[in-house]
């Protein structure tokens, strides 16, 4: 029987190498798939400690946050609107694009610190935004005008037992 000659190793390896870009191709699709399929809304669900939030509007996908008070709640997407949430404590919203002209509404209530003078509000950003919103008192709420678009993210940090914002295109 006759026996066929052996690739040479750099044949081999370029055979090698083409079979794993196209697994990680693969990947890349897979993933960009069930990346678009988590846009899709789910329910809220409380599993030991860690709170499973719905997809945000405006959002890439669903988020795990581990919750110390009440649960933030999402409320449906109005037209326009990019980004809501209300909640207390802190929260890290998902990411989201915004035009390069767009506003926060916020709002909050600290009547638990009352005898205080009230207590912290801060609104920050991550990404393409710069954001900086910082207040302290009982009860107040306002707008916010940002002139930066692209992608990003709102960080709401807080003591007061309930605040709203959103993120509005104009």
């Amino acid at each position: 029987m006759l026996e066929q000659p052996r690739s040479p190793w750099y044949r081999r390896v370029l055979v090698l190498d083409l079979a794993i870009a196209a697994v990680v191709v693969g990947v890349v699709v897979a993933a960009a798939v069930v990346w678009s399929r988590s846009e899709q809304t789910v329910s809220p669900a409380t599993v030991t400690g860690v709170t499973v939030d719905p997809a945000e509007p405006g959002s890439t996908g669903a988020t795990l946050s581990a919750t110390t008070g009440p649960q933030a709640t999402a409320a449906r997407p109005q037209p326009g609107v990019l980004w809501q949430k209300t909640g207390s404590g802190v929260h890290t919203g998902t990411p989201f694009v915004a035009p390069r002209n767009w506003r926060i509404i916020w709002s909050f209530d600290c009547q638990s610190f009352a005898g205080y003078g009230g207590g912290n509000f801060k609104i920050s950003s991550a990404g393409a935004f710069n954001v900086g919103v910082q207040h302290t008192a009982v009860k107040k709420s306002g707008t916010y005008r940002v002139t930066a678009g692209g992608l990003g993210h709102l960080v709401v940090e807080s003591v007061c037992e309930r605040w709203t914002v959103k993120a509005v295109a104009p």
